[in-house]
């Protein structure tokens, strides 16, 4: 489940919280071929929506089932649920999307699917206890910095996760605080660890479109970056190229530089210098809602 740069909003808890009526874990294969059969038609083999019917629905938005920051924050129940009622999260219902052919067996299985290999933030911030989701339209300026890059206008909306520190058991999911004022106040940014982005980028030579996690500090410079990759000999392979880039960075869009020693290092850098700086851009916008939020707290 695994193109296109722009990623997609999201809003409830990260994980999988086991209940009674629910397994611990589902088969992955045997989710795979019944998501191939079922779901296909609409979300495409890979979950990132069929172009046909994304075509012949220019009205409604499907969302990417492969990206990362869909995933980490909607709990297997709500996937699961999704399945079995068409209602999606927040209890919207989604026209043709209750599948009474499938059992409660083969709905889990489908989740696994969507799970395996997938990124969390934990991967990224393991200190981290929650963190809030919100995708952030770039302005103006930001576009304007970001256009010398090719990044049209389609492209401005990002989501930025940012995590928190705090305490958390062993075992405990990451909580999603919903981006409400009241919740919002009771965050500390002294306790702000950093933010991060997922997005789709194109390998050099091998043309592949990897999914990407970027992590940043509070001053824009890059911590840690992870792939997505059902091959590991491939992902470790993406994972060590992009690691020559960590610690570049600034707190707007910026042309990072060729490592020295990676090859294809000019071209690495471009594409990833493309999606950090969206990242950097989408960053700031979440530091501008904040002060406006925050302009009055004494």
């Amino acid at each position: 489940m695994r193109q296109a740069l722009p990623i997609f909003v999201v809003a409830l808890s990260i994980g999988s919280f086991a209940r009674a009526d629910s397994p611990l874990r589902g088969d992955a294969e045997a989710g795979r071929s019944l998501f191939r059969t079922e779901c296909a038609a609409c979300h495409s083999f890979d979950g990132k929506g069929f172009p046909g019917w994304k075509a012949a629905h220019p009205d409604r938005r499907i969302p990417d089932l492969s990206n990362t920051a869909f995933l980490v924050t909607r709990t297997d129940e709500e996937l699961h649920a999704a399945m079995t009622t068409g209602h999606a999260q927040g209890g919207k219902w989604i026209p043709g999307h209750a599948f009474p052919n499938l059992s409660a067996l083969d709905r889990w299985n489908v989740v696994q699917w969507l799970r395996d290999g997938s990124l969390r933030v934990e991967d990224f911030f393991p200190n981290a206890a929650k963190f809030t989701a919100k995708e952030f339209e770039i302005d103006s300026y930001g576009a304007e910095r970001l256009r010398p890059m090719g990044i049209g206008e389609d492209e401005l909306g990002v989501v930025v996760l940012t995590a928190y520190k705090g305490s958390r058991k062993p075992n405990e999911p990451l909580r999603l605080v919903p981006w409400t004022p009241v919740e919002l106040d009771l965050l500390k940014a002294e306790d702000r660890l950093g933010h991060l982005t997922f997005m789709d980028l194109q390998a050099p030579r091998t043309g592949e479109v990897i999914h990407v996690g970027f992590a940043f500090a509070e001053d824009g410079k890059i911590t840690a970056i992870r792939v997505r990759h059902e091959d590991a000999a491939r992902r470790a392979t993406y994972e060590k190229a992009l690691s020559a880039f960590v610690g570049q960075g600034a707190k707007t869009a910026t042309q990072l530089s060729a490592p020295r020693g990676l090859a294809n290092g000019a071209d690495w850098a471009k594409v990833v210098s493309r999606a950090v700086s969206l990242s950097a851009e989408a960053i700031l916008m979440f530091d501008k809602a904040e002060k406006a939020r925050t302009a009055f707290d004494l």
